[in-house]
């Protein structure tokens, strides 16, 4: 579609001047003559009938032009509309995060950010790991931190650290002192676990093999949060990565062995996709604070 001639035939059509219509154009009497001479040839109609003195509308013209001016009209409106979505998308920054990982990391990040961009809106998906992968793919969330696992073909990957899963136990539980747990001796204990739909519970189902089920899994819930309350309630025993673990004075952390289970936590976004400025302000943000954050806790 020639755009340049069909606002040159509208404004000539309004003004009912080729003079008129350049000075309103700022162009060049015969810069016009050319893009009107071209919108004719395109379509295969003359559209004005154009003497020394005078320029009227042909036939054609009469009947084209209301339709031609309004289809301009919803154009520009289209394009303005266009122009203000994406003023506000450089004012805004989506991004996912595991919700573990996110209690962890984000308030001091978000913080930082906000005193460099004031006025900027974060957008956080704090969902499961499979939901990140979907976000991001969809363009929907700029960036995720997550656990890294079967990642789409299209998503980039970048590996952050590893983490071991520890065993949280309550307060007065018979296991309490020990130092060192492996997986045989929870048996026959209530065990609060993550539900396998989830990454978590992937990883575990996955690594335990035959031996999740000799143990008892009393309880099963969706997030990490309610798993560790359940052990604050000195309910049950629950396996997680030590950074999804609510610190207290009533629950004792130990590492469990045989097997050794690690998650591995980075960062998507879609491969081939820049990040927009601001996004790319915050994951400098956040990468810095969490190697701060391993260097300090080892």
């Amino acid at each position: 579609m020639d755009v340049l001639g069909l606002q040159a035939f509208i404004q000539i059509a309004e003004s009912g001047s080729f003079r008129r219509a350049a000075v309103a154009m700022n162009l060049s009497q015969t810069a016009l003559s050319h893009r009107i001479r071209k919108l004719e040839t395109d379509i295969g109609l003359s559209l004005l009938q154009r003497t020394t003195r005078t320029v009227t509308l042909t036939r054609a013209g009469q009947e084209f032009f209301p339709k031609a001016r309004d289809m301009m009209v919803r154009l520009s409106a289209l394009y303005e509309d266009l122009r203000i979505e994406g003023q506000r998308a450089r004012e805004r920054v989506s991004i996912g995060c595991l919700g573990s990982l996110g209690e962890l990391y984000l308030p001091r990040v978000l913080r930082i950010f906000r005193e460099q961009n004031p006025d900027t809106t974060v957008v956080i998906y704090d969902e499961h790991a499979a939901m990140l992968s979907d976000r991001v793919a969809a363009g929907e969330a700029q960036f995720a931190l997550t656990i890294l696992g079967a990642q789409r073909w299209a998503e980039k990957m970048r590996v952050l650290y590893e983490e071991d899963f520890v065993a949280a136990v309550p307060a007065g539980h018979p296991l309490e002192d020990r130092a060192q747990l492996t997986w045989a001796d929870l048996v026959g204990y209530p065990l609060a676990r993550i539900s396998t739909t989830t990454s978590h519970g992937v990883i575990l189902s996955e690594s335990l093999s035959d031996l999740m089920h000799q143990l008892d899994w009393r309880y099963e819930v969706q997030r990490t949060y309610m798993a560790g309350t359940l052990v604050l309630a000195g309910l049950a025993i629950t396996v997680l990565p030590r950074a999804a673990i609510p610190v207290s004075d009533t629950v004792r952390i130990i590492p469990i062995s045989n097997p050794t289970i690690k998650r591995t936590v980075g960062i998507i976004s879609q491969e081939g996709v820049p990040l927009p400025p601001k996004a790319h302000q915050l994951l400098r943000i956040l990468l810095r604070e969490i190697a701060q954050s391993r260097k300090t806790t080892g």
